[in-house]
């Protein structure tokens, strides 16, 4: 989005959804305890779905699947610099197709390629039908979590299979959720309405988190829908806010660069560990003071390759 579209609250729930997910990734990384943040991961992935095709909606293939793919071929490659004793044909074959053998962030730009891609097909379909199959496939994937069916079939396969497109049954369902957003805030913008759509779903929250959650690779059953519904519908309610211009521009201009830290700070990190070992130590002991250095570092650094990107491209 350009500087006129971007809306601040959109660019605020970006920056926190990174600093999740990163906080997640560098205990994975380190083998750290969890810290207090961790329990709120569970929303991430499916509210930076939820918020893509929120925004993207039914925007052109071309253009959307060039802007996934590029990044997921580039951080590849860096992933496969940094770690060249895994450099072979299969390795390759399965990063591209998996997103998990190097810079296993990048999974989340497979996933939306395929979702991009069946997206695509279901507009193919009349208006009235579409409807009829956002509703399956949201249906049919709680169907195969909660009867273990997702978690049977993808659990014995390869890690790299296993937590991608074991995956896909567990995030597709975000798509119909971000389309179904879309269609509403075009249709209403009375503000509380999507106060009352947070509560009430809020509310569901509490009733079906008694309900065991499905075995599952993270983003599976009830809970994590609804919460995220919850979560999204209350984001919809705070963009009718007016915020101080100066908190805003600061805002969109991280923003901006959310995107850039969630590819490359997975990288960063073990670039870092590789270096400076002992950083584990720092991490272990003052793990939200290593969170707010490292994440404010891949901000300046995605910052600083922007920069040298734009002056490459007038080249």
């Amino acid at each position: 989005m350009n500087k006129k579209t971007r809306n601040s609250i959109f660019d605020l729930l970006r920056i926190v959804l990174t600093l999740l997910v990163v906080n997640v990734h560098i205990r994975i990384i380190t083998g750290v305890k969890p810290n207090f943040l961790e329990p709120f991961t569970w929303v991430s992935v499916p509210l930076f779905i939820v918020l893509s095709f929120f925004l993207t909606g039914n925007s052109s293939l071309k253009e959307r699947i060039r802007r996934l793919f590029r990044p997921l071929v580039f951080w590849s490659a860096i992933g496969f610099a940094i770690h060249p004793d895994l450099i072979n044909l299969k390795n390759i074959f399965q990063q591209m197709a998996t997103g998990h053998v190097v810079n296993t962030p990048l999974y989340y730009l497979v996933l939306l390629i395929w979702f991009t891609l069946i997206n695509w097909i279901i507009n193919k379909f009349p208006k009235s039908f579409k409807i009829i199959v956002y509703l399956l496939i949201i249906s049919t994937a709680l169907f195969l979590e909660y009867s273990s069916l997702n978690y049977n079939f993808f659990f014995p396969m390869m890690t790299v299979v296993e937590k991608s497109y074991g995956r896909f049954v567990e995030l597709i369902k975000y798509v119909p959720v971000g389309l179904a957003f879309g269609y509403l805030i075009k249709k209403i913008s009375n503000k509380n309405i999507y106060l009352i759509l947070s509560v009430s779903f809020l509310i569901i929250f509490f009733a079906v988190s008694k309900i065991t959650v499905p075995p599952d690779f993270h983003f599976s059953g009830l809970i994590t829908l609804t919460g995220s519904i919850s979560i999204f519908s209350f984001i919809l309610f705070l963009t009718f806010l007016k915020i101080n211009d100066r908190l805003k521009n600061i805002i969109n201009l991280l923003g901006k660069y959310s995107f850039g830290v969630y590819l490359s700070h997975y990288l960063l990190l073990e670039i870092l560990l590789k270096i400076y070992p002992k950083t584990k130590f720092f991490i272990t002991a003052l793990p939200i003071h290593f969170l707010i250095i490292f994440v404010s570092a891949c901000y300046f650094f995605s910052h600083f390759f922007y920069r040298i990107k734009v002056q490459l491209i007038k080249v």
